[in-house]
């Protein structure tokens, strides 16, 4: 009989755990880090320094973009979140380090900090996250990004630049995983795009008001 209960008891904890891999509930979340790829050595670093503080706000995000969630979209239109892939935080927090780091990198400005930190700025740089998707309307698809930047001068309280951002690669792997390899190039390539505009916006007026006070 004891011998007949533990084949019962055997037999129900294989069978439970056939279920259980059957049924999927034991494969893990996997959660990724929006990484922009590096950009290449600064070709202006030749250039005088802008004499300025630049400072960068928080981004925004739109709602449904504003979540630790991936989002795909298999038609026009529709937009949906991979379930077992996330981001390890939402892709708006994560925008604020990166930008800020490329700034600091790219030797433009006399110092780039958070306008969070408490620190005087000439320059105040704001963005918004309109969309990070994978784009796979057709087989393996394309990462899309879009950001919208406004430069503002803090001083005259006045905007100096608007301008809207957006970058697609295409996707090796029709999933997560290949998606967010191709977010990495996307950003990067968004990134050096924004920071060169940053700077010859800043130059600009700063010129400007260089003329202007010797007229």
């Amino acid at each position: 009989m004891k011998t007949h209960r533990l084949a019962m008891s055997a037999a129900i904890v294989a069978a439970i755990a056939t279920t259980a891999c059957g049924t999927g509930v034991h494969k893990p979340q996997s959660y990724h880090l929006l990484d922009a790829v590096p950009a290449a050595p600064a070709a202006h670093a030749t250039r005088a320094v802008v004499a300025s503080t630049l400072l960068v706000e928080p981004t925004t995000a739109e709602g449904f973009y504003d979540t630790q969630a991936i989002v795909y979209s298999r038609s026009p239109g529709t937009r949906a979140y991979y379930q077992l892939n996330s981001w390890t935080e939402p892709p708006g927090h994560r925008l604020d380090a990166v930008l800020i780091e490329r700034l600091d990198r790219s030797g433009a400005f006399a110092a780039v900090a958070p306008a969070t930190a408490g620190v005087s700025g000439t320059f105040v740089l704001g963005t918004h996250l309109e969309e990070i998707y994978h784009d796979a309307s057709t087989s393996p698809g394309e990462a899309r990004i879009a950001v919208t930047a406004v430069l503002r001068d803090q001083a005259r309280r006045t905007i100096v630049s608007q301008h809207r951002f957006s970058a697609s690669v295409p996707v090796t792997t029709a999933d997560a995983g290949g998606a967010v390899q191709a977010f990495d190039v996307a950003l990067g390539r968004l990134l050096d795009e924004m920071a060169d505009w940053t700077e010859q916006a800043a130059r600009s007026r700063t010129a400007m008001k260089t003329d202007q006070a010797f007229r």
